[in-house]
């Protein structure tokens, strides 16, 4: 016990350090280059090397053929955007083990299964969490951003420049996540991608419905012609009546989502608040044996109780 303790404050002060360290670098640079691949390639010799050190602290990979669960999983860290070397993202889980392990060691004491079954799980459903987190806000500023950037875009088509250079011009103005993902898109396209395959990339890499629209308009004005610049702006308008529909439900919606985290947490303060008034007072369930088979039923219909109110407040359109 006392060893788990002292590994994870070791790992816990030295992520704490780094994650310090990497924010003021971070803070100090931030008012040279506007978003995270300039950054890069600010750094580096040409812009194939800041391409692929980018693509490298992203794990963007194309190579998993069959393997569905890693692929999925490798998806939703690429769509989180966070930029981590190998070694730090050991390092992260590597925490998370042992953080479960030593919450397991508190209540589970010596059965030692059990307890790396829990540091498993625990490290598992937090690093899904955190990623999924990070990917949802990261989405939501993305579609945020795209109207404007799209307006940007057909500025630039109706000066006379190239759909390339737009999307150039694009990723020099814009700050992350969008300015870094265009930036992408502009480095494929100089590598030799085409259109179409350039911008399929990028939605796999942001994973927003929005950007299909912007994919299928480009693509199909490339094949059949036409005004690409009018397209566009009309594109912009409908995505903006879009986020305001959104914003509109998510209104409608608050009260049962407030519903929803108030029937998750009562059940957990009810606890610790009788817990604390009458400390025996569920010592007679726990003398019977039954204890953890009655929590067990509960935390799964519970599950299955926040799993409908969610779909319930949660709309697709």
């Amino acid at each position: 016990m006392q060893a788990l303790i002292y590994a994870s404050v070791f790992v816990a002060a030295l992520l704490l350090t780094d994650t310090l360290a990497r924010a003021l670098l971070r803070s100090r640079r931030a008012t040279r280059e506007v978003n995270s691949r300039l950054r890069h390639l600010a750094h580096s010799d040409n812009q194939n090397s800041a391409y692929d050190t980018l693509i490298l602290k992203r794990g963007i990979r194309s190579d998993l053929g069959a393997r569905v669960i890693l692929d999925r999983l490798v998806r939703l860290y690429n769509q989180s955007g966070l930029e981590m070397s190998r070694p730090r993202r050991i390092s992260y889980v590597l925490f998370l083990f042992l953080i479960g392990w030593l919450i397991a060691s508190v209540f589970v004491s010596g059965k030692l299964p059990v307890q790396l079954v829990f540091a498993f799980c625990f490290t598992g459903l937090n690093t899904l969490l955190a990623l999924a987190v990070l990917r949802h806000r990261r989405m939501k500023k993305f579609v945020t951003q795209l109207p404007g950037t799209i307006d940007v875009i057909v500025r630039s088509l109706q000066a006379g420049h190239p759909l390339n250079a737009a999307i150039a011009m694009v990723s020099k103005e814009m700050p992350d996540p969008i300015g870094s993902e265009f930036g992408l898109l502009s480095d494929q396209l100089t590598f030799g991608f085409d259109i179409e395959s350039a911008l399929v990339n990028m939605q796999k890499r942001v994973g927003v419905d929005e950007l299909k629209l912007l994919t299928v308009t480009i693509t199909v004005q490339s094949g059949t012609g036409g005004n690409l610049a009018e397209i566009l702006e009309n594109l912009a308008g409908m995505i903006r009546d879009r986020l305001m529909l959104r914003a509109k439900i998510r209104a409608i919606s608050a009260e049962g989502r407030l519903t929803a985290v108030i029937m998750a947490v009562f059940p957990f303060g009810l606890y610790f608040v009788i817990k604390l008034l009458a400390p025996d007072y569920f010592d007679p369930l726990i003398d019977t044996g039954y204890a953890t088979t009655v929590v067990t039923i509960c935390l799964i219909m519970m599950g299955f109780g926040m799993i409908i109110l969610n779909r319930m407040v949660n709309f697709d359109f």
